[in-house]
């Protein structure tokens, strides 16, 4: 009879542990909006990014959350639009009531949507946006958990040009695009210079808009000079759009790009004519880590059942992915409460603990963020060779 006692009252307290257990799972969930570019140019990045941050609040909720509460993502789609973005940033914070935002994903949205949460006060890390000093402008709720296109831009160059023996470059970028004109007409300049490489067109670079789809101007524009390599500005469509027609048009001097070019379609839809093109990354998902490798097979599962190819996970999908954890993790170091009276207060503390991050790890390497607001991590140089990105340095 004692045995049965004994074996009763251990069911209950497991019972009861259940119950616990069940309502701090149960809680009011934590809100984390997304202000993803699921339509227009950023599309094919960010509807990727979606995998992302659903295997990472997946993957986090499994482990019990923050503090015994979930996370939930609110997703919205800004277009690629920047007023859209600007309007979803303010919509997420004051509708919505999310504790942090995730993006928006270019600069071109960033730059006009984060003087509006920096107001509001509440964090948003974008997963792309890279023109230099676009967080700096709004802090100290504005993060890029991404490297300035100047910091990703120095060892590309370098490397490119000790490869190709380089000594005089063309510029060639997008006018219309809020990085690919920082691109061309301060970075890449400016770096151009700083390694001693003299630029050909330095007072009529060859521009081009985000889209076009002939490029037979710009390409003859450059057969008229003489230079020895080609200093692109601009994201991979274009990228492939305007280096097939070099190519098809016999420019044959090597190129290296800003790093919107780095997508893993390039190579591929680029072919023989994106062959030896140099660029930098944060993030390749070959790594030989586990960490990234286990990643990389969860993701590309996901990515094919969706029907996307190439399936594998690029930069900004990873960007994301961290972004969801630094989170998470802030919050559970700072104690939030996530109780309507403390809204303001709980969004504080993600702001200071982020801020004050040292040594997170990420998946392809540590992650904090400088003055700027802008990520500090590894830089990976790459090359396009055999339809797909390989390491050089």
């Amino acid at each position: 009879m004692r045995g049965n006692r004994i074996l009763f009252m251990a069911a209950a307290l497991l019972t009861v542990i259940g119950l616990v257990s069940g309502l701090a799972l149960a809680a009011e969930p934590i809100k984390i909006g997304a202000a993803f570019a699921l339509q227009g140019p950023w599309g094919d990045y960010c509807k990727r990014n979606v995998i992302a941050l659903d295997m990472a609040v997946e993957k986090i909720n499994a482990a019990g959350g923050v503090n015994g509460m979930p996370l939930k993502s609110v997703l919205y789609d800004t277009a690629s639009k920047p007023d859209e973005a600007t309007r979803i940033v303010r919509k997420l914070a004051t509708d919505d009531n999310v504790l942090a935002i995730l993006g928006p994903f270019s600069s071109s949205e960033a730059e006009v949507a984060y003087p509006v949460g920096n107001k509001i006060g509440i964090v948003m890390i974008a997963q792309a946006s890279s023109k230099p000093g676009v967080a700096a402008a709004s802090r100290p709720y504005a993060l890029r958990n991404k490297i300035d296109e100047l910091r990703l831009a120095m060892p590309a160059v370098k490397k490119w040009k000790e490869t190709y023996n380089i000594k005089s470059v063309a510029i060639v970028h997008d006018a219309k695009d809020a990085v690919g004109r920082s691109l061309g007409t301060q970075v890449l300049p400016g770096v151009c210079k700083k390694m001693g490489l003299q630029i050909v067109n330095e007072e009529s670079p060859v521009t081009f808009q985000t889209g076009d789809f002939d490029m037979r101007p710009q390409v003859t524009k450059l057969k008229s000079l003489n230079f020895d390599g080609i200093v692109f500005g601009g994201n991979y469509q274009d990228g492939v759009t305007f280096i097939k027609e070099a190519r098809r048009q016999d420019v044959k001097q090597p190129m290296v790009a800003g790093n919107p070019l780095t997508h893993i379609n390039f190579p591929v839809q680029g072919g023989t004519a994106a062959e030896g093109v140099f660029c930098s990354a944060e993030f390749y998902y070959w790594m030989d880590k586990p960490s990234v490798q286990a990643f990389t097979k969860e993701f590309t599962e996901k990515a094919k059942a969706k029907g996307y190819e190439p399936p594998q996970p690029q930069q900004f999908d990873v960007n994301v992915y961290d972004s969801v954890f630094m989170l998470a993790r802030v919050m559970k170091e700072k104690g939030i409460t996530n109780k309507p009276a403390d809204l303001a207060e709980d969004r504080k503390k993600i702001m200071e603990g982020l801020v004050a991050m040292k040594g997170f790890q990420g998946l392809a390497s540590k992650i904090e963020f400088n003055e700027d607001g802008d990520a500090v991590k590894d830089v990976y140089v790459v090359k396009a060779h055999n339809g797909q990105w390989v390491l050089v340095d």
